[in-house]
C-alpha cells in the first residue's frame, strides 16, 4: 500500500493495514505531517509504515508500485484516474466525493463546515443554545474506518480477477451517514413539512453528574426505565404516564433532571456504576484521556500500550483473532490469488449468518450485503431487533415495527427468518444454517451465545471454515464484560462526550458515530478473516467490542494527555490553532452561518466581506495568534455582522472569496441537498413504508451504481423460502412452528392496530 494522505483519515486507514501485516509506504503530505504541531498522533497513526517514493509522482505512476494506493485531496480532477494499473485498488478521500455537481469544484472547507452541510451539526447541542461541534474529529477516524474496510473488500475482489476499484469516500457522505441517525429518512416516513424547527434534543438521561465525575446512563427499553426509577429512588414516577414517556419527561425537564441530579450527586461513579449493573441498566463512568487509562476494562485487556520512543500511550488494535490482538508483521491481511470466476460484486456466494440487533453489527451484514454476500437475518419472535421498536415515526400504523427509520436505514439487501432460539426446535434449524454458512455475526451480550451452546469450540466443531464474529460491548472478557451498552454507552465511556460540549458545561452525546465505527471496523477484521481462511482453509473467532472502537477515536485525548500533559476537554466549536471558527445566526429561525477561518489568507478575504473597521486597525489580527486572544470578541463581532442577514447567501459570497462556509443542512430533509441526494441518497421502495430516499452506504465504488437491491425486509418475510425452500421443512412442519411461535411475522406479544 501507499499512502498519500493529509489527516486522521487516510492515515487510520493505513494504520489499520499496518497493523494487520501489510507493507504501507508513505509520501508526499503523509510523511511531513509527522513534523508538525500533530506529532505524536501522527506518530502513532503512521507507526510501522516506510518512507516512501522521492519526488511527487503522478497518481498513475503510485498504481505501477502498490496494490492499492490510499491518496487524500481536496479536489480529485477524473484526468488523475486515467491509466491506472489494472488490478490496483484506489481508494480517494476527498471532501465531496468523485461524483456529483460539487465533486469538480474548488470549494473551500473544513471539518466544522462539512458536518454543517451534512447536517450533523444541526442536531448537536442544546435546543436553548447554538448548534455544537462534534468534539474529537470523529469524522475523519470513521472516513479512515470505511475507507479500510472497502479497500481491502476492493483488493479481495482484484486478487479474484477483478480489475481494481476506485472506491470514493466524500467526509460530506461520512458526515451525514455517521451522525444524523436516518432523521431524513423519518421525516419521509411521517411526511414532515418543511419548517426551520429546532431539532437539538436532550438526551434524558444520558451524561449526569456524579459526587466524584460524571456518569453516563442509556435507557434502550420500557423495563431500563421503569429499573431506572427506582434506582434514583423515585417509585412514584412508575405511576406518573407523564414520566413514562420521553416526551412526557421533556416537556417536564427540569423537574426530572432535579431528580435524577439529587440522586447521583450523592454517590461516587463507581457506587452508581455498581448499583446500575444490578439492575442491567446500561450505564459507564465518563471517562477523558486521564483516566481511561487506569479503568478497570482497558488496564485487563491491556488496550494502552507505549510507543516504542517511550513517549506516549496509544490504543493496541482494536480487535482480536482467536482471543489474541494481532501483532505486526502476521500478514493477516494477504490473500493468495483465487481461481473462482470474478463476479459482478465481490461476495456473491457468500453466505452470512447475522445475529444482531441495533447498528453496529447490522453494519457489518448490510456492508456484506451489499457486496453481495446473501445476508440472513435472524431474529426471535420474542426478541425482535431493538431497531424495528424505536424511531418514533408511524407507531400508530398496523404492522408498526416495519416503520422504524433506524431499521429501514441500517438493514438493506438482508433476508429476514424468524427463530426462537430458546426452543430446541429453533436452535436446531439455526445450526443447520450454520453448518453450511461463511460467517456468522453476532452482537449479544458475551454471555449469550455459550447459553445457546454455540461459544466458539462447538461452533467450530459444526463448521470449521465458519468465520465467527462476536461484537460485544466491552470485550468478552474483563471485569465489565458484562455490562450492557449501547453506541451512547460507550461514548460516554470513552471520551468522546468529554470533548463535546459547551465551554464550561456538561459532556454532551450527540449520538451515533461510534456504531459504524465499530461496525466498518468489524467489517474490516471479518474480511481479514476470510482472506485468512483462503491461505489456510479455516475459520476464525473474531472479537471486535463495541467500546474498543470508540476508543480508537478519542485516542488523540490520551496520547495529548501521556505525550504532553494536556488535558483536552469540551471548547464548543473552537478548534486550539484557528480562529474564529463558530455557528452565527442568521435572520429568522435557525438560519445559521457555520465558518472557518483557516489561515490568514481567509482571515483577510473575510476581513474584506465583512468591511469592519476596528478588524481593519487591528494588526495582530492578520495573524493566527492575534485571533485566537481575541476570540470572543470577534464572535461577538461576527454575530451582530451575521444578524439579518441570509446564511445560504452570505456563505456563498465567502466562498467565492475562499473562506471555508457553509448555511446548516436540516438534517430532516437532507435528501434534498444536492451533493448528499446525488451521491449518498438511493431511493428504496418498501413494502409498507413506501418509497424512501435512504443512505446505504457512504461510499462508492466510482463508476458503478447505487448499493441497495432491497430494502429492509419485514419481518419473517422470507420464512417460507429459507425453511422449505433451502432446509427442506414441509407446509405442515412450518405451520408447527407458526403455531409454537418458533417464527412469526409480528413480535411476539405487540398490539397490532387498526
Amino acid at each position: 500500500m501507499i499512502e498519500v494522505s493529509g489527516s486522521i483519515a487516510g492515515a487510520y486507514c493505513g494504520r489499520l493495514f499496518a497493523d494487520l501485516g501489510a507493507e504501507v509506504r508513505l509520501t508526499g503530505r503523509a510523511e511531513r505531517r509527522e513534523q508538525g504541531g500533530e506529532r505524536p498522533l501522527f506518530a502513532y497513526l503512521h507507526a510501522g509504515k516506510r518512507p516512501g517514493t522521492e519526488g511527487d509522482p503522478s497518481l498513475r505512476e503510485l498504481t505501477a508500485m502498490a496494490d492499492i494506493v490510499v491518496v487524500e485531496a481536496d479536489h480529485l480532477p477524473p484526468s488523475a484516474l486515467e491509466g491506472r494499473r489494472p488490478g490496483c485498488v484506489v481508494v480517494a478521500i476527498t471532501p465531496w466525493g468523485l461524483s456529483g455537481p460539487w465533486s469538480q469544484e474548488r470549494r473551500p472547507w473544513s471539518e466544522f463546515t462539512v458536518l454543517a452541510e451534512s447536517g450533523a451539526l444541526a442536531r448537536c447541542g442544546l435546543p436553548e443554545s447554538h448548534p455544537l461541534r462534534i468534539g474529537g474529529r470523529q469524522t475523519f477516524w470513521l472516513a479512515g474506518s470505511m475507507a479500510a474496510s472497502a479497500a481491502l473488500a476492493a483488493h479481495l475482489e482484484a486478487r479474484h480477477g477483478g480489475t481494481g476499484e476506485v472506491v470514493d469516500i466524500a467526509l460530506l457522505d461520512v458526515a451525514h451517514y455517521g451522525h444524523t441517525m436516518f432523521s431524513d429518512a423519518a421525516s419521509s416516513i411521517r411526511g414532515d413539512e418543511r419548517d426551520r424547527a429546532i431539532v437539538r434534543r436532550r438526551f434524558t438521561p444520558s451524561v449526569e453528574p456524579a459526587a466524584d465525575g460524571w456518569v453516563g446512563f442509556n435507557i434502550g427499553s420500557a423495563q431500563n426505565l421503569q429499573d431506572f426509577m427506582v434506582l434514583i429512588e423515585r417509585p412514584d414516577y412508575l405511576d406518573d404516564p407523564d414520566m413514562l414517556t420521553y416526551h412526557g419527561r421533556y416537556a417536564r425537564y427540569a423537574e426530572w433532571s432535579a431528580a435524577v441530579r439529587a440522586w447521583t450527586t450523592r454517590h461516587t461513579v463507581q457506587e452508581i456504576v455498581d448499583l446500575a449493573r444490578l439492575f442491567r441498566i446500561p450505564v459507564a463512568p465518563v471517562h477523558n484521556g486521564e483516566t481511561i487509562l487506569t479503568d478497570a476494562q482497558t488496564v485487563a485487556r491491556g488496550f494502552y500500550t507505549e510507543d516504542p520512543t517511550g513517549s506516549f500511550r496509544h490504543p493496541v488494535v482494536p480487535f482480536r483473532f482467536d482471543g489474541k490482538r494481532p501483532a505486526r508483521p502476521d500478514h493477516v491481511v494477504a490473500a493468495p490469488p483465487g481461481d473462482r470466476p470474478a463476479a459482478d460484486r465481490p461476495f456473491e456466494g457468500l453466505r452470512v449468518i447475522e445475529l444482531c440487533s441495533w447498528w453496529a453489527g447490522s453494519y457489518v451484514g448490510t456492508f456484506l450485503a451489499a457486496l453481495g454476500a446473501d445476508v440472513i437475518k435472524v431474529e426471535s419472535p420474542s426478541r425482535v431487533d431493538g431497531c424495528r421498536l424505536v424511531g418514533g415515526t408511524l407507531t400508530d400504523a398496523p404492522s408498526w415495527w416495519e416503520y422504524s427509520n433506524y431499521f429501514l436505514g441500517i438493514n438493506h439487501n438482508k433476508r429476514s427468518l424468524t427463530l426462537d432460539l430458546s426452543h430446541p426446535e429453533g436452535l436446531a434449524l439455526l445450526k443447520r444454517l450454520l453448518a453450511g454458512a461463511d460467517v456468522l455475526l453476532e452482537n449479544f451480550a458475551p454471555r449469550v451465545l455459550p447459553g445457546f451452546g454455540l461459544d466458539w469450540e462447538h461452533l467450530h466443531a459444526l463448521n470449521e471454515r465458519l468465520v465467527v464474529v462476536r461484537m460485544p460491548a466491552f470485550g468478552l472478557d474483563g471485569p465489565l464484560s458484562d455490562l450492557v451498552g449501547f453506541a451512547q454507552t460507550v461514548e460516554q465511556y470513552s471520551g468522546m462526550c468529554w470533548v463535546t460540549g459547551y465551554p464550561g458545561g456538561d459532556p454532551l452525546n450527540c449520538g451515533g458515530a461510534a456504531d459504524p465505527m465499530s461496525g466498518s471496523n468489524a467489517a474490516f477484521a471479518t474480511l481479514c478473516a476470510l482472506a485468512r481462511r483462503e491461505r489456510e482453509g479455516v475459520g476464525t473467532l473474531v472479537e471486535s467490542p463495541l467500546a474498543e472502537a470508540a476508543l480508537v477515536m478519542t485516542s488523540e485525548q490520551v496520547i495529548e494527555w501521556t505525550a504532553n500533559g494536556r488535558l483536552l476537554g469540551r471548547t464548543g466549536n473552537r478548534e486550539h490553532d484557528l480562529a474564529p471558527q463558530g455557528v452565527y445566526a442568521g435572520a429568522g429561525e435557525e438560519n445559521w452561518l457555520a465558518l472557518t477561518v483557516t489561515d490568514d489568507a481567509a482571515w483577510a478575504a473575510l476581513k474584506q466581506v465583512a468591511g469592519l473597521a476596528r478588524w481593519d486597525a487591528d494588526a495582530s489580527l492578520d495573524h493566527v495568534a492575534g485571533r485566537l486572544a481575541q476570540h470572543d470578541e470577534l464572535d461577538r463581532e461576527l454575530a451582530a455582522w451575521m444578524s439579518g442577514r441570509d446564511a445560504t447567501e452570505t456563505a456563498a459570497l465567502l466562498r467565492a472569496r475562499g473562506v471555508p462556509a457553509a448555511a446548516m443542512t436540516d438534517p430532516r430533509f437532507a435528501h434534498e441537498h444536492p451533493q448528499l441526494a446525488a451521491r449518498l441518497f438511493e431511493t428504496v421502495t418498501h413494502p409498507l413504508a413506501g418509497t424512501l430516499p435512504l443512505p446505504v452506504l457512504p461510499f462508492r465504488f466510482h463508476g458503478r451504481g447505487g448499493w441497495s437491491r432491497s430494502a429492509a425486509p419485514t419481518l419473517g418475510r422470507h420464512n417460507t423460502d429459507i425453511l422449505a425452500g433451502e432446509l427442506g421443512l414441509d407446509e405442515a412442519e412450518i405451520r408447527k412452528l407458526a403455531e409454537e411461535n418458533v417464527i412469526g411475522t409480528a413480535p411476539l406479544g405487540a398490539r397490532l392496530r387498526s
